[in-house]
């Protein structure tokens, strides 16, 4: 995969703990980014697939999203209440 480089802005605080991990576990800043920013991009694109699965076949209950959680090894995290 090609590289490119861009400028972002940072809180200091997040950047230097960033930083401060990331020299403890030997691994470029900016791999830790990377990792950060597709884990990002993997969940929007699970987000519209439920969003496009649940307009096809009906919302998933609470407890079929737990169950989705558990079967993936992954911790269930609720929705956030809607306002």
């Amino acid at each position: 995969m090609r590289t490119s480089r861009v400028t972002i802005a940072l809180p200091e605080e997040l950047q230097h703990l960033i930083a401060h991990e990331a020299d403890q576990l030997g691994v470029p800043f900016s791999a830790v980014v990377t990792t950060a920013l597709a884990a990002w991009a993997r969940g929007r694109l699970i987000d519209a697939w439920l969003s496009e699965y649940e307009t096809e076949h009906g919302t998933f209950s609470e407890d079929e999203l737990k169950a989705l959680a558990r079967d993936a090894g992954v911790i269930y995290l609720p929705p956030p209440p809607r306002h």
